[in-house]
């Protein structure tokens, strides 16, 4: 991948070209790679073709990151846990209520990927979790980088 690479669009990156051809040939010869060079463009292709937004890539010297978004309206936590319980209905806000759906759908998401979802700040959404932590809606399973959130059954 070359070192200067962007993240504002597929159309503005340049092809990429392997760091050692000659491996690069082995895997393709192997049968573990179709091509180089085409990745990021077909990714962003079917992103495109399935209506989706675009994904998010961001790259380091070593390593590449790409962030797909969800469509949270797709997930809905009456969906995913049954119907909830007028109680709980009650008890959630509505920026605590997408917080659950967010959960729900992707139990490992961080409260920064939770606040790019839904276009708050980081604090919101970390005042919002410690909310729902209280009320004993959800609780944190491992630690902060690695652990996942479990969203508790409505009684």
């Amino acid at each position: 991948m070359n070192q200067g690479f962007c993240n504002h669009g597929a159309e503005s990156w340049d092809r990429s070209s392997p760091y050692n051809p000659k491996i690069a040939y082995a895997f393709y010869r192997a049968g573990y790679i179709e091509t180089w060079g085409r990745g990021i463009e077909r990714i962003t292709t079917a992103c495109k073709e399935a209506g989706k937004r675009e994904p998010l890539f961001e790259a380091s010297p070593g390593e590449i990151g790409v962030t797909f978004f969800a469509d949270i309206n797709l997930v809905t936590h009456e969906k995913a846990r049954g119907d909830l319980k007028d109680t709980v209905k009650d008890t959630v806000n509505g920026t605590q209520h997408r917080i659950l759906q967010l959960l729900v759908a992707n139990p490992k998401m961080t409260a920064r990927a939770i606040s790019q979802a839904l276009e708050i700040n980081e604090r919101n959404v970390k005042k919002n979790i410690k909310t729902l932590k209280d009320a004993d809606l959800i609780r944190r399973v491992g630690s902060d980088r690695s652990g996942y959130w479990v969203v508790k059954p409505s009684e």
